[in-house]
């Protein structure tokens, strides 16, 4: 009967340990989502690794450092009307290993004079017991 009862907690725990990264790593999303469409860029940031050797891939354009890429952000996001409202929908979440998975998904941009959209496939590691965007790779 003990044994049993250990078999039972043991396969609960695992399909609770490996629920919590991905429910985690749609929660850095998420608030990210919420930091745009509040205008801070700043908390957007946030969800990104903030390390020299964070990489955003957009066009034709390899950009590498946390505050280059809050730079270009800034730049190419001066204002409210700019930024729009965002929506990320998350496709697909795939746990690499115990520390770092692919996220795909879809991002739209809702402004007065257009709606901009594409997609983008992210390596989302954990580092320093956080969750955070290693690499961003977005493409319209």
């Amino acid at each position: 009967m003990i044994k049993k009862g250990l078999f039972a907690l043991l396969i609960l725990m695992a399909f609770s340990a490996s629920a919590v990264p991905t429910d985690d790593i749609s929660q850095v999303i998420q608030e990210q989502e919420a930091a745009w469409n509040r205008g801070d860029l700043d908390g957007y940031m946030q969800g990104y690794w903030n390390n020299d050797k964070m990489r955003f891939v957009s066009g034709d354009k390899f950009r590498y450092g946390w505050e280059s890429t809050l730079a270009a952000y800034k730049k190419n996001y001066p204002d409210k009307a700019t930024l729009g409202t965002l929506k990320f929908t998350i496709k697909d979440i795939k746990m690499l290993s115990n520390y770092a998975a692919m996220v795909v998904g879809r991002w739209q941009l809702t402004r007065a004079k257009d709606q901009p959209h594409g997609v983008f496939t992210l390596l989302v590691e954990k580092i320093d017991d956080r969750w955070v965007i290693t690499h961003d790779h977005t493409s319209d």
